[in-house]
C-alpha cells in the first residue's frame, strides 16, 4: 500500500482523510475502506456473546496461556486484519469492556453489552495511539452523547489490565464529576475479574479503595507483589493536587468545568516526566459541547491552541464556512446518528446534520434551549464553545436574534468590501469610495452611509467605536490566535428610525497600517468620529502623522473623575474597571431595546459567549462598547444637516450705511458691498471663509 504519510514522514497533525504508516490507520468514510469489515476485529466479543466465555481451552494448560498471552499482544499493540489495523486500546475496547447499549428494551432500560465499532471511534484511538508514539499530549472536545466518558474509563482500565507496574491517575474537579468515571472503572475491573475465565483477573489484596485500587497479592509476610499496575482517582480542586508518584496517563475528567484546569493541566506535566526531562506518560484532557460558564475557558484554550499545550494537531473542517482549521481533536454531533450508520459503524454527516437540523427546527421558538441544544449536539467548534462565560448580556433577546440570523434567516446579509481614498489633481484626499468586493474585501456594511437631497453628510448622525491593537501578524509572536482590531460604527437614533450597528471591519492584518487605514476610511465614509480605547497609542500616532486626529473623539465625560467639571483634551476613554462597567450597562440597555437592529452574526456571537474574565478576546464587544460611549456623549446632539463647504453663507442683523442710516438684513462687510445692497437688482453674494466642518 501507498502511504500518504510514511513512517519516515514528519507527522504535524492529524486528518483522517489521510492514511499513515505509522499507526497503518486507513479512512475509512464515503469513498475509502468500503470493503471493511467489524467483525474482523470483534471475534473475541463475538465468541463470548455466542458461547459465553472468550475461550475453550482449559486454565492452566499452555493452549489457555497462549490465548490469553495472544490477547494481552493484541490489547497492546494492536491488531491486523485482511489490510486494515486497530490500535490496542481499540481492541480492548471492542472485545473487553461492557456499556448500556443505545438502545432501551421493553421495561427492562438498555442491556448491558459490548460496544458496537464506530468509525470515528477508530479515528480517535488511532489519534491516541499516534499522540503517544510521538511523545504529544491528547486533548478533546466532542458533542453530547458519543460515549466518551466511557472511552476515558477504558483508557484507565486496558494497560491497568495488561501492563504491569503501569499508572493511571483520573482528576476532576469535583466529587460529583469524579465518582462517574471511577464507578465505570471500577465496574468493568470487577467484570473483568469475573468473566474472562481468571484470563484478565487481577486480585487487590493490598489497595481497593473507593478511590485507589492496585492489582497485587500480599504473602503471608505482609509484603505486596504482583501484577502492580493501578488506578487512583483525586478530587483535584486546584493545581497543587496534582501531584504523586510519575504517571503514564493521567486523565482531566470533565475538563469543560473545571475553573483551574490550565494551571493544574501544567502542574501535571511534572507527574508525566522523569528528572532529566524524559517522558514516560500522557496528559489526556476532554470536555463535553454545552458546558457553561467562564470554567470552559481553560478547555476552549487548550483545544484551539493545541500546539501551545503540547496536544497533536487534528486538522478538520468542523467550520462555520466549511474551511480547514486545526485544533486538538474534535467529534461534533454530525458523526453518530444510530439509525443513519452502515454496516462499518460509518454515518453519513451531510444526513446526519439533517437529521439535527429538525430536532433543531422544533426549538425554533425557543431561542435560549436552542442555543444550549446546539452547543450540546454541536456541528462546529464555535457552537461547542457557544455558552462559555459569565454573561452579563440579556440572553434571551440575543439567542432569538442568533436564531434569526442563521435559522430563519430574515435579517440584513451584509455587503462585504473595501474602501478606497478618492483623490483630486493634486492628490489630496476629497473622500473615499465603496468597493464591494467578497473575495478580498474585510469590511462588512448592512446599511450605508445616510446623506441629505444634496449629497451632503448629517452631523451628529453616526459614531465609531475602535478597540486597536498595537502589533500586527507580522510582530507577534501568538500568529493569528491573538487579539484583532476592531472597528465599528453605529447609526444613532434617527428620527423614528431605530439605532443601529451599520458597519464592521474586523480583522489581524498583516501590517497595523492596514487597520488603521481601513478605521480612518470607514470614519470619513460615515462622516463620523470614534471613540479609541486609550491605552493603545500607536493607532494615535498614525493618525496624528497622517492629519487625520479629529476623526478620533476626546475622552467621553462619563469616563471621567469629574462628570460635571470634566474637559480632557485626551483622546479616547481609558480600559478602567470603571469603564468597561459602565459600556456594559449602555450595551445591555442597547441589546435589551434593539436586539433585532443586530445582523452581524459575528457580533451576536461575541455578546452571547462574553466572558468578563477573558474580556480581551472579545474585541467586537469592546468596539461596540466605545461606540456605546460615544452616543452617550453625543445625547444631546441631534443628527442636523451639515453646511456645506463653500456654500453662500450670510450675516443678518442690524447696520449703518455711509449716510447713517439704519438697516436691517443681510450685514455687507464692506463699503462696495454696502453700495451694492442700496441699489435693487445689482446685490452681490460672497462666501462665508470658515467652514464649520472639515472633512479630512
Amino acid at each position: 500500500m501507498e502511504w500518504d504519510v510514511k513512517i519516515t514522514d514528519p507527522i504535524e497533525y492529524f486528518d483522517t482523510n489521510l492514511s499513515y504508516e505509522l499507526t497503518k490507520y486507513i479512512p475509512i468514510n464515503k469513498t475509502s475502506g468500503l470493503d471493511f469489515n467489524p467483525d474482523w476485529f470483534r471475534e473475541d466479543a463475538i465468541h463470548k456473546m455466542n458461547t459465553g466465555k472468550y475461550s475453550d481451552t482449559v486454565f492452566g494448560t499452555q493452549s489457555y496461556r497462549d490465548f490469553w498471552s495472544e490477547r494481552i499482544r493484541r490489547c497492546v499493540e494492536g491488531y491486523e486484519s485482511n489490510g486494515y489495523r486497530i490500535s490496542g486500546d481499540n481492541y480492548f475496547w471492542l472485545n473487553f469492556h461492557r456499556l448500556k447499549g443505545s438502545r432501551n428494551e421493553k421495561s427492562r432500560g438498555r442491556k448491558i453489552e459490548f460496544p458496537m465499532f464506530l468509525v470515528f471511534q477508530y479515528e480517535y484511538f488511532h489519534y491516541v495511539e499516534m499522540c503517544e508514539l510521538l511523545g504529544y499530549d491528547i486533548g478533546l472536545i466532542k458533542s453530547r452523547g458519543v460515549g466518551l466518558s466511557e472511552i476515558g474509563a477504558e483508557l484507565a482500565v486496558r494497560p491497568y489490565t495488561t501492563t504491569p507496574n503501569y499508572r493511571t491517575l483520573v482528576t476532576a474537579p469535583s466529587e460529583r464529576h469524579l465518582s462517574p468515571i471511577l464507578s465505570k472503572i471500577w465496574a468493568q475491573l470487577n467484570w473483568l475479574n469475573e468473566e474472562t475465565e481468571k484470563g484478565f483477573k487481577h486480585l487487590r489484596m493490598a489497595i481497593d479503595t473507593n478511590t485507589y485500587k492496585r492489582a497485587s497479592k500480599k504473602t503471608k509476610d505482609g509484603s505486596e507483589k504482583g501484577h502492580m499496575s493501578e488506578i487512583e482517582g483525586v478530587i483535584a480542586d486546584s493545581a497543587e493536587k496534582i501531584r504523586g508518584d510519575r504517571t503514564e496517563r493521567l486523565l482531566f475528567e470533565e475538563a469543560g468545568s473545571d475553573p483551574n484546569l490550565k494551571s493544574k493541566y501544567i502542574q501535571g506535566e511534572a507527574l508525566i516526566k522523569v528528572l532529566g526531562g524524559s517522558r514516560v506518560g500522557t496528559r489526556i484532557v476532554w470536555g463535553t459541547g454545552g458546558d457553561t460558564g467562564p470554567q470552559l475557558a481553560g478547555l476552549k484554550d487548550i483545544v484551539t491552541d493545541p500546539e501551545a499545550y503540547n496536544i497533536l494537531k487534528y486538522r478538520h473542517n468542523y467550520t462555520k464556512d466549511g474551511s480547514y482549521t486545526f485544533s486538538a481533536f474534535f467529534i461534533p454531533a454530525t458523526k453518530i446518528v444510530f439509525e443513519l450508520l452502515d454496516n462499518r459503524g460509518w454515518c453519513d454527516p451531510d444526513l446526519a446534520k439533517a437529521h439535527y437540523e429538525k430536532e433543531r427546527k422544533v426549538l425554533e421558538h425557543k431561542p435560549k434551549d436552542l442555543m444550549i441544544y446546539k452547543a450540546e449536539y454541536c456541528f462546529t467548534l464555535d457552537e461547542a464553545f457557544s455558552l462559555e462565560g459569565d454573561n452579563f448580556f440579556p440572553q434571551e433577546q440575543l439567542a432569538n436574534q442568533m436564531t434569526n440570523i442563521e435559522v430563519h434567516k430574515n435579517t440584513k446579509k451584509p455587503s462585504v468590501g473595501y474602501l478606497v481614498w478618492k483623490r483630486n489633481e493634486k492628490d489630496e484626499i476629497i473622500g473615499v469610495e465603496w468597493v464591494e468586493d467578497a473575495k478580498f474585501g474585510k469590511i462588512s456594511i448592512i446599511e450605508h452611509p445616510i446623506k441629505t437631497e444634496d449629497g451632503e453628510y448629517y452631523d451628529n448622525l453616526y459614531v465609531g467605536g475602535i478597540d486597536s491593537i498595537d502589533i500586527g501578524l507580522e510582530d507577534s509572536a501568538s500568529g493569528s490566535g491573538g487579539s484583532k482590531f476592531c472597528i465599528v460604527i453605529k447609526k444613532r437614533i434617527f428620527g423614528l428610525k431605530d439605532p443601529m450597528y451599520v458597519a464592521m471591519y474586523n480583522d489581524r492584518p498583516k501590517y497595523l497600517k492596514e487597520a488603521y487605514d481601513t478605521a480612518a476610511k470607514l470614519l470619513v465614509y460615515y462622516g463620523c468620529k470614534a471613540v479609541l480605547e486609550s491605552t493603545r497609542t500607536a493607532i494615535l500616532t498614525y493618525f496624528r502623522d497622517n492629519k487625520l486626529i479629529h476623526l478620533l473623539m476626546k475622552r467621553p465625560r462619563s469616563t471621567m473623575t469629574d462628570v460635571v467639571k470634566g474637559n480632557s483634551n485626551m483622546y479616547g476613554a481609558p480600559a478602567t474597571v470603571k469603564t468597561i462597567t459602565h459600556y456594559r450597562e449602555l450595551l445591555y440597555d442597547f441589546i435589551l431595546d434593539y436586539s433585532h437592529t443586530m445582523h452581524f452574526r459575528d457580533m451576536v456571537d461575541q455578546l452571547l459567549r462574553y466572558s468578563d474574565a477573558k474580556k480581551k478576546e472579545f474585541d467586537i464587544v469592546a468596539a461596540m462598547g466605545m461606540a456605546e460611549l460615544g452616543d452617550e456623549e453625543l445625547a444631546v446632539l441631534k443628527p442636523k444637516e451639515r453646511i456645506k463647504k463653500n456654500k453662500e453663507f450670510h450675516h443678518v442683523g442690524w447696520w449703518t450705511d455711509f449716510r447713517g442710516y439704519k438697516h436691517y438684513g443681510i450685514i455687507p462687510t464692506n463699503d462696495y458691498e454696502r453700495n451694492l445692497q442700496e441699489r435693487p437688482g445689482e446685490q452681490d453674494s460672497w462666501l462665508y471663509k470658515d467652514s464649520i466642518w472639515s472633512n479630512f
